[in-house]
C-alpha cells in the first residue's frame, strides 16, 4: 500500500471504531494522520491515539 492508502484506511477505522473519543478527538486525530511523513510517524500517531481511548 501506498502512504495515502494507509492513511485514509487509519481514518476509516478511526471513524467507523468503537472507541469512545469525541468528535473533537477525532478531528485532531484525523490532522496528524495528515501530516505525518512517514509509516514510523502514521504508527505513533495510532499508538498515541490508542493511549488517549484507553485512559477512558
Amino acid at each position: 500500500m501506498i502512504e495515502h492508502q494507509w492513511k485514509e484506511l487509519s481514518k476509516y477505522f478511526l471513524d467507523n471504531g468503537n472507541r469512545k473519543l469525541s468528535k473533537e478527538e477525532k478531528e485532531r486525530i484525523k490532522l496528524a494522520i495528515d501530516q505525518a511523513n512517514n509509516l514510523n510517524e502514521l504508527l505513533q500517531v495510532a499508538f498515541t491515539s490508542l493511549a488517549i481511548d484507553a485512559h477512558r
